[in-house]
């Protein structure tokens, strides 16, 4: 009895573990809302699969070509909120509000531009795409990390840091408060969990908070 039961808590833990695709339409960007983990990937088609957390506490919609992800039913807690996966053979801009993480994983090919929005608080890793001209902003509150080959324009108000690596070009608006920054080539790879250091402690954000590794992209079924 002991082995069946074991056995019928393994099957109930890979059915967990095991990814959900959600239909949606063609989406050029990414736009994250109160909240929750994104994790995007480059692949020749377009996918959203949620990897953890239950389908009622995400809205995933498209509109006007932005794939739009929101809390769901209002009794869903921080702490049950998903973990989405994104693949797309196009990304042209991502953005987060009122808190979330959007973080760019894997090999992205080589684009001319890209934009990143922070608004009310949240976090935007976009390393990982090597994009020629950026364009990055945050109100009020967040942190953007982004690698720009040829020009980048950054505008931060009200508090938030913006953080670049490369050689570009910048173009930079700081109101009340916030910082746009070079960061440290040592740092070009380093896990988003892991990120700070020096120069970062004057930022009037809060620090980032714990993060779980980016799991393996799971098998599509």
């Amino acid at each position: 009895m002991r082995i069946v039961s074991l056995f019928a808590s393994l099957v109930v833990a890979l059915s967990v573990a095991a990814a959900t695709d959600i239909p949606v339409g063609e989406f050029r960007t990414v736009e994250l809302n109160d909240g929750g983990h994104v994790i995007v990937r480059y692949g020749a088609v377009q996918r959203v699969s949620l990897v953890s957390g239950g389908l009622e506490c995400a809205r995933v919609s498209v509109r006007e070509e932005r794939l739009i992800i929101e809390h769901g039913v209002s009794s869903c807690h921080h702490e049950e909120r998903r973990q989405i996966e994104v693949v797309t053979p196009r990304l042209d801009g991502v953005a987060v509000s009122n808190g979330g993480i959007v973080q760019a994983a894997g090999e992205f090919p080589a684009q001319s531009s890209i934009d990143a929005a922070v608004e009310q608080g949240g976090m935007i890793d976009i390393r990982a795409v090597a994009a020629d001209t950026v364009h990055a902003a945050i109100y009020s509150g967040g942190r953007i990390f982004t690698t720009s080959r040829k020009s980048l324009s950054a505008a931060v108000e009200s508090g938030g840091g913006i953080t670049y690596w490369g050689d570009p070009a910048v173009k930079k608006a700081v109101r009340n408060g916030g910082v746009v920054a070079r960061g440290a080539e040592e740092d070009a790879d380093k896990p988003l969990s892991e990120m700070g250091g020096p120069g970062t402690e004057s930022m009037p954000v809060p620090p980032v908070p714990p993060i779980p590794p980016v799991p393996p992209r799971p098998p599509h079924v």
